[in-house]
This record gives C-alpha cells, structure tokens and sequence, in this order.
C-alpha cells in the first residue's frame, strides 16, 4: 500500500505540509509506505504531447500511477486551490487517476476555513473519476492551529487528520481489494 502526497505549497515549512504530514505519519502507522511528490520543477501544463514535457512529468506520473491513495493538500489562494496543485492536476491524465482514492486537506488564512479550495478539489477529483473520501479536513485559522515547531495547538485537529491518514489507507485497501 502507497500514498503519494501532492502538496499545493512550495514553501517549507507551511501550515499545509505540516498538516499532511501528521496526516501521513498515521498512514504509515496503519502500513501504508508514504512519500511526497516534488511538484517545484513542473513545467506548464500547455497541452502540447506527452512525450514533449520533460522528464520530471514522466516522473510524477509513474509516481502517482504506483501509488493506491494520495493526499492533496493545498493552501487557500483566492478562494481556491494554487496554481502549481492545479498545473500538477493538470499535468496528470485519466490514466493516473481514475479509480484513485483521494483524501483532501486544505489550509486558510482566515477564519472562514478553506471549503472553497476543498469543494474545488473535490470536483476536479469526481472528473478524474478518482473516489474523493467524505471525510476531509479544512484548517481555519493556520498560524493560529500550530505553534512555533509544527506543534498542533487547537484541540481536535490532531484527532481529524489522524482519523483522515487512517481512512485513506482503510478505504484504498477496500478498493484495491475489488
């Protein structure tokens, strides 16, 4: 069992990477081996062939297509998900994510939370025809909800994304297993 993480953020650290990863570390509690996809050297997704995009394409596409789940995380930016999460989306065709379990995080500035970016994924996900967990997790607040190491600081928030971590690898093997 895989899960590929696909982080809209490139900076490090982030309130977004920070999230998925203790969503992550309970993936690999429950078995799953977990990695991260390098979304910072991908070209624009221009719609020229496949085989004219350079090699760090091919790359991210034979990462995912070995992967059972991946977890798509992404900050909020104008009410949806980042260019570069979009670009990598769009960069990946039916072949690598149809039939794929997905589970989503996402992470706001303000107090509203980040349902838009997460309603926006979730629906570039039912047009891959990939299978998008109903649970997902949407962190108001990000400079509030961690603290100064990457430490969760509101309460329950380390139970959602745990609960999120297990359910991907519970639900991709249920899936793998049809």
């Amino acid at each position: 069992m895989r899960v590929l993480a696909l982080c809209g953020s490139l900076r490090e650290p982030s309130y977004t990477r920070l999230a998925m990863g203790l969503a992550l570390a309970e993936a690999a509690r429950a078995g799953a081996e977990v990695g991260w996809a390098s979304l910072r050297d991908l070209p624009w997704c221009d719609g020229r062939p496949d085989d004219d995009y350079p090699p760090a394409v091919a790359e991210l596409r034979e990462q995912v297509k070995g992967a059972q789940a991946l977890l798509i995380g992404s900050p909020e930016y104008h009410g949806s998900m980042t260019g570069v999460l979009k670009n990598a989306l769009d960069l990946l065709g039916p072949a690598e994510l149809r039939g794929k379990l997905i589970g989503l995080v996402a992470v706001a500035r303000g107090e509203a939370g980040a349902m838009n970016t997460l309603n926006h994924l979730r629906q570039v996900g039912r047009w891959v025809d990939a299978w998008v967990l109903p649970h997902q997790v949407s962190i108001p607040s990000a400079s509030s909800a961690f603290g100064p190491e990457g430490h969760v600081l509101r309460p329950g928030l380390d139970a959602e994304l745990t609960q999120l971590g297990s359910e991907l690898v519970r639900y991709a093997r249920l899936l793998s297993a049809s």
